[in-house]
């Protein structure tokens, strides 16, 4: 018999079943955190060049294009053709 137990046993469940939610919660919010500060690392990425001041700035093809230029992947004329492609001048 339980002699008056019963109220007990049933607050060791409501707090076992808060004491799970709780840590379903955390684990849900330290993977968001996570997702979150990678997804603003990879957008965050430092420009290659500074743009001078009033300048827009370089998209990602440009400066993939201005770096294989530097680094003589490719010749200045296939260069001008590829900024033509992208629709950008040379002295932008």
């Amino acid at each position: 018999m339980m002699n008056g137990n019963w109220f007990f046993m049933g607050f060791v469940w409501i707090f076992g079943l808060v004491l799970v939610a709780v840590v379903v919660l955390l684990a849900v919010l330290v993977v968001r955190a996570l997702v979150t500060f990678t997804q603003n690392e990879a957008v965050a990425e430092p420009p290659l060049s500074s743009p001078q001041l009033g300048a827009m700035p370089r998209s990602r093809a440009r400066q993939i294009l201005d770096e294989r230029l530097a680094h003589g992947h490719i010749t200045p004329d296939d260069y001008n053709e590829r900024l033509r492609v992208l629709g950008e001048t040379p002295g932008r």
